[in-house]
């Protein structure tokens, strides 16, 4: 695994060339076994959604042993103190070798905010992240991961429909160009939550057709 924030020249200039590949596509997963990894020992397979929560691990389980030319670069956002289970979890995987140019960012515990000064948790620090993306040429995001909400009561702090928030969520807010964010972001059929996908995947569509509707009525 490389950390995606302390890439040398070298690497950065790979993870560029492979990014073109994809025409600037990479997959971003947000603490994806953060459920696994905080509840009880012996108690995961009682949590309500366990089903659901095993196939998102599954899918991401197989799609870090594909060959590198045949999906776009995977980068993992994960709790800085999780990050060895983390490994271990990538070397240990039931359907093959991983990869090995698997990234990864580290975040603060309980939150998706990169953890970039130790000494410093506010204001969150993303935009060595954002400028490390935009450097390598980044322009598109599919996103997943674990603990994502999307409401149509009260707003988030970009003050854009939905609110949302939660891991996936606070990331995506930051990230995306439809919330305060700089690249095409999609949520993948990998979160955790499949009714709040759905709900903010329809309020995105609805305000970007609002716009296209606006500018088309512009004489």
């Amino acid at each position: 695994m490389n950390d995606l924030l302390e890439l040398t020249s070298k690497q950065r200039e790979f993870l560029r060339l492979r990014i073109a590949k994809w025409y600037g596509l990479v997959r971003v997963f947000v603490h994806p076994m953060f459920e696994r990894w905080h509840f009880p020992p012996g108690e995961y397979s009682k949590h309500p959604d366990h089903k659901r929560l095993v196939e998102i691990e599954k899918a991401l389980s197989r799609l870090v042993t594909l060959p590198e030319r045949k999906t776009p670069p995977i980068i993992i956002m994960e709790e800085d103190y999780r990050l060895e289970n983390l490994k271990n979890w990538l070397a240990q995987n039931p359907f093959g070798q991983s990869q090995r140019n698997v990234y990864y960012v580290r975040t603060w515990k309980n939150t998706s905010h990169p953890l970039v000064d130790p000494h410093s948790y506010y204001p969150p620090q993303w935009e060595p992240l954002v400028k490390r993306l935009g450097s390598v040429g980044v322009k598109k995001i599919l996103m997943g991961g674990m603990q994502f909400t999307a409401s149509a009561f009260g707003s988030d702090w970009t003050g854009k429909r939905p609110r949302v928030d939660y891991c996936v969520g606070i990331a995506l807010s930051y990230l995306s160009n439809d919330k305060a964010g700089k690249f095409n972001v999609d949520l993948s059929a990998l979160v955790d939550c499949s009714r709040s996908r759905e709900f903010y995947i329809q309020c995105v569509n609805e305000t970007r057709l609002k716009k296209q509707i606006q500018i088309a009525a512009c004489p």
